[in-house]
C-alpha cells in the first residue's frame, strides 16, 4: 500500500506549481439574479390562453405511461424507448403540430452498442539499461470507454488535475498534448475557489460522465488522444458503488470530426506503473513522462443501432422572423431494464417529456403563433453520452445559426426544499435575503441555468416568473460541461436556458417512479418553460 500511495503524494506536491497561480475573481453582485415571488401578473392574451392550456392532470398521465413497466425504462436501442418515441410522435399528429423536416417526426441518430466489452491497458518504460511492461486488465486496475474494438497506442503527460480556468489555474500550460495520452487527477485542489457549488458540481459530480466532462472536453480541445483520470477510492468496487448500470453505446463521428478522445478510469496502482522512477526535482521531465508508453486494446461485438430523435415544428407568425427559431427539447431515453431490475425514470426524464408535449400542444391551441418559429425536440441517447442532441447539433435539420435560444427540460418533478433555499440565500450573500425567502414558498422557487452574459434570456425569465407568480434564481453557467443537452448546444455557441427541479434520493435508481412525482412542480416548471419559449420567440 505504501508503495501505491508515495506517487500519488509525488503528484500532489507538484501539482500546484505546474499551474498559474491567480486570486479567484472577486464575486459579482448577486441581487439580480434573484427574483422575488409575487402575485402572477397578466400575460398577453395568447400566451395566457397557452399557459391556461398546461395542466397537472394531463402530465401526470403522460409521466405514468412512460414510467410504466411496459416501456421497460426507455433504454437506448430497447423497445421501450422506440414505443416512446412513437407516443411522442403520436401526441404531436393528434395535436396538429407538423414535423420539421421529410414528412416525418423522426431524426435518426446512428449510435454503436458494444457487448462483451473488454481489454487490457499496458504501461511501458523505456529507462537507461532496460525496458518494462505491466498490464492492467479491464474491471481490476482500469474501466474501459465506450469504444470502437481496437487498440490505441501513444506517449503519456501528466496534466495534473487537468483543470483550465480563467484566473485561477492552468495545469496545461507549456504543455504539448497533442497527439498523446494525457494523465490527470481526479477532483480539484484544496481552496475554497474549488468547493462552490459549480466547482463541486463540474469537477466533483456523483456521475462519472459529469465529473470528468470538463476535463475530457479540455484535453479534446488540445488534441489529446486519450484521457487516463486516477480516480479516488477504493477501485473499482468503490469507484461503481453509486453508479447505475449502463448499457456500452457510443456515437460514431464522421470521418474528420473532432471526437472526443476516450475516457479510462484507471486505479492508483496505474499511476504508480505510470510515474515509477519519476524524478519530483525534474519537473518538466516529470510532466512528459519520457520513456513512458500506453497501449489501450478492446475488444468486443459492436452491434449498429438507429435511435430516433422525434422533431416537430409551429411556424412563426411573422413572415421574417419566422426563419428563426426558438428550439424546446427534453430527452426521452432512462437506463433501461437490467436484468428483471426496470429503471422506470419517471423525473428522469418522462417529467421532462411530459412538460414538452404539454407545452407543444399549447402552442399549437394559442389564439395566435408568437412571431418566431419554435421547434419540439425530443432527444434519444442523452443517459449514455447527449448523443441525440449531439447529432442534431451536428446535423441540425434548423440552422444553428438561425437558432435564437435552446430551452432544455430535465428532471423538473421534484421542488427545493426550504432548507436548501435557505442555504443557497445564504452562500449567495444577498443582500436583503431575509426578506426574499420570507417571501418564497418552496414549491414556487425554480433556479433556471443560463448563460454568465444572457441579458434577453435572464429579461425574459424574469418576465415569465412574474407571469407564473414563481420565485427565481438565475444559475450562471457557461453549459459547456453541463449535465444535459443543453451542452451541445452551449458547446455550438446557441444561447440555452436549462430548467431543472432538484435531485431526490431515488435518482438513477429503480424506484424514480410516477407516483412519487410532483406533478404540480412540473406544471410550475412547464408553465415558466413556456412563457419564457414565448417571449423569446415573440420579441
Amino acid at each position: 500500500m505504501r508503495r501505491l500511495a508515495l506517487p500519488l503524494n509525488l503528484l500532489l506536491a507538484v501539482a500546484v506549481p505546474f499551474a498559474a497561480r491567480a486570486q479567484a475573481p472577486k464575486p459579482t453582485p448577486v441581487a439580480d439574479d434573484f427574483v422575488s415571488a409575487r402575485p402572477a401578473q397578466p400575460a398577453p392574451p395568447p400566451l395566457a390562453a397557452a399557459l391556461a392550456g398546461v395542466k397537472a392532470p394531463a402530465l401526470a398521465a403522460h409521466v405514468a405511461f412512460l414510467a410504466s413497466p411496459a416501456l421497460e425504462g426507455r433504454g437506448l436501442g430497447r423497445r421501450g424507448l422506440d414505443a416512446a418515441a412513437e407516443y411522442a410522435a403520436a401526441t404531436l399528429a393528434l395535436a396538429g403540430i407538423p414535423p420539421l423536416a421529410g414528412g416525418s417526426y423522426f431524426q435518426p441518430v446512428p449510435v454503436r452498442e458494444i457487448s462483451g466489452l473488454a481489454g487490457e491497458l499496458t504501461v511501458e518504460r523505456t529507462f537507461p539499461g532496460g525496458t518494462s511492461s505491466r498490464a492492467f486488465s479491464s474491471g481490476v486496475d482500469c474501466i474501459l470507454p465506450e469504444i470502437a474494438p481496437g487498440a490505441l497506442s501513444a506517449s503519456v503527460v501528466f496534466a495534473a488535475y487537468g483543470i483550465r480556468e480563467p484566473k485561477l489555474r492552468d495545469d496545461y500550460e507549456g504543455l504539448d498534448v497533442r497527439g498523446k495520452v494525457v494523465l490527470v487527477l481526479s477532483g480539484a485542489p484544496d481552496g475554497a475557489e474549488w468547493r462552490t457549488p459549480k466547482m463541486v458540481e463540474k469537477y466533483a459530480a456523483a456521475e462519472a460522465r459529469e465529473r470528468w466532462a470538463a476535463k475530457l472536453e479540455t484535453a479534446r480541445t488540445l488534441g489529446a488522444v486519450a484521457l487516463l483520470a486516477v480516480e479516488a477510492g477504493d477501485f473499482p468496487s468503490g469507484v461503481l458503488a453509486k453508479e447505475a448500470p449502463q448499457a456500452a453505446f457510443f456515437l460514431p463521428f464522421e470521418a474528420g470530426a473532432n471526437a472526443a478522445p476516450p475516457l479510462v478510469r484507471v486505479s492508483r496502482a496505474v499511476a504508480d506503473a505510470l510515474l515509477a522512477g519519476a524524478d519530483p526535482a525534474a519537473r518538466p521531465a516529470l510532466r512528459a513522462l519520457p520513456g513512458t508508453t500506453v497501449t489501450l486494446r478492446t475488444t468486443g461485438t459492436e452491434r449498429a443501432v438507429v435511435s430516433r430523435n422525434v422533431i416537430a415544428v409551429l411556424a412563426g407568425a411573422d413572415p421574417k422572423l419566422r426563419d428563426e427559431a426558438v428550439v424546446i427539447g427534453a430527452h426521452m431515453d432512462h437506463l433501461g431494464k437490467v436484468g428483471d431490475t426496470v429503471y422506470p425514470g419517471a423525473d428522469d426524464n418522462a417529467s421532462g417529456v411530459a412538460a414538452l408535449l404539454e407545452i407543444a400542444k399549447a402552442f399549437a391551441a394559442a389564439p395566435q403563433p408568437p412571431q418566431r418559429t419554435v421547434v419540439f425536440a425530443f432527444w434519444t441517447g442523452e443517459e449514455e453520452g447527449k448523443f441525440g442532441s449531439g447529432w442534431w447539433v451536428r446535423h441540425p435539420l434548423w440552422p444553428l445559426e438561425r437558432t435564437t435560444a435552446y430551452l432544455n427540460l430535465d428532471m423538473i418533478g421534484h421542488p427545493w426544499l426550504a432548507e436548501e433555499i435557505k442555504k443557497l440565500v445564504t452562500d449567495s450573500r444577498l443582500p436583503d435575503g431575509e426578506a426574499f425567502l420570507a417571501g418564497v414558498e418552496p414549491a414556487d422557487f425554480v433556479e433556471p441555468g443560463l448563460p454568465l452574459d444572457a441579458p434577453e434570456l435572464a429579461a425574459a425569465l424574469r418576465r415569465a416568473a412574474g407571469m407564473t407568480g414563481l420565485a427565481l434564481h438565475l444559475d450562471r453557467t457557461d453549459g459547456t460541461h453541463g449535465g444535459s443537452d443543453y451542452r451541445a448546444f452551449a458547446r455550438a455557441g446557441v444561447p440555452f436556458v436549462r430548467f431543472f427541479g432538484n435531485f431526490f434520493p431515488a435518482y438513477h435508481e429503480p424506484g424514480d417512479t410516477a407516483d412519487k412525482l410532483d406533478a404540480s412542480q412540473v406544471q410550475r416548471v412547464a408553465r415558466l418553460a413556456l412563457a419564457t419559449a414565448w417571449l423569446l420567440a415573440d420579441r
